[in-house]
């Protein structure tokens, strides 16, 4: 049940002012976005139309509390099927920084792990340059988990049967011919200062 009174009027006015957030309003509900999502296959609660629903009619806490908001893979299927271009992955993204700055100010708490990898995947991409698998790792589990032990031992649970297909493309260890420490030390770009000058930049757009 809606209860009118707790609507946020400003909330859909918020998101638009989050970079990919501007075109919110543009969204006449035709459901195009979730009826071809794949993680619909998966997860049938999925909604993205819901979720922009209840973003234009001021649900904010609704919104940002909803686990589902963590669950896109930005595969952008409802971005280029979408008759609006409403960009309803970019959408959902500014929506979810919304979530972050809350927990960030106290105001929320996110039960998602995905803010956790995403840092973690930034980090590694702002210092190397590009994804190295195991620094990645090394950051996300021990942080998901509260302690660098507890997080080792839900890696090696998690990377069991994954992980080994990971080691044997040369992505996360050793990998016979081609190499013994292909995937264990990380590969750098060349032209480092490129990339600072690129989260830099993106740093200065948040503000």
């Amino acid at each position: 049940m809606i209860k009118t009174w707790e609507l946020d009027p400003g909330f859909k006015y918020e998101i638009m002012k989050e970079p990919g957030g501007e075109h919110l309003t543009s969204c006449y509900q035709c459901s195009t976005c979730t009826i071809g999502c794949p993680i619909t296959e998966l997860v049938p609660s999925y909604n993205p139309r819901k979720i922009i629903q209840m973003s234009l009619l001021g649900m904010r806490e609704e919104v940002l509390s909803n686990p589902d908001l963590w669950i896109c893979l930005i595969c952008q299927t409802c971005t280029a099927r979408c008759p609006q271009d409403v960009g309803i992955s970019d959408l959902l993204s500014a929506i979810r920084r919304i979530a972050e700055k809350d927990e960030e100010a106290g105001k929320l708490k996110i039960e998602s792990p995905r803010p956790l990898f995403d840092t973690a995947f930034l980090h590694t991409v702002e210092k190397y340059g590009r994804l190295y698998d195991i620094g990645l790792a090394m950051e996300y589990y021990p942080k998901r988990e509260g302690s660098f032990i507890a997080g080792q031992k839900a890696m090696m649970k998690d990377y069991k049967d994954f992980g080994m297909r990971m080691f044997f493309k040369g992505k996360m260890g050793p990998l016979g011919g081609h190499g013994l420490l292909k995937g264990v030390l990380p590969s750098k770009i060349k032209n480092k200062d490129v990339m600072k000058k690129i989260f830099k930049w993106a740093e200065e757009k948040e503000k």
